[in-house]
């Protein structure tokens, strides 16, 4: 799974915002800010991690139960699914 071409997260005055460009501007008719926490799992979503490599590479960066970190991804990453940025 991974971030839909056409999408890239920019630092907007300390915020995270995802902004649309090319075709996906006609799609993508939302804001969607992340914390700097959201804006990593955002960029590891390549294509080339699972949702529990994510989460295991967040729990080690922020000392957090990886449990805890999953749960989080897992909702993060239906959020933006249902923002359509998701390629499966």
């Amino acid at each position: 799974m991974k971030i839909k071409e056409g999408y890239i997260l920019k630092d907007v005055a300390g915020a995270k915002i995802v902004i649309a460009t090319g075709a996906q501007k006609m799609n993508f008719n939302g804001v969607m800010t992340f914390t700097s926490v959201g804006a990593d799992v955002f960029n590891m979503l390549d294509g080339t991690n699972s949702v529990d490599d994510i989460a295991k590479k967040i729990a080690e960066d922020y000392n957090v139960p990886f449990e805890r970190v999953k749960t989080d991804v897992e909702n993060l990453i239906n959020k933006m699914r249902e923002h359509n940025l998701i390629e499966e």
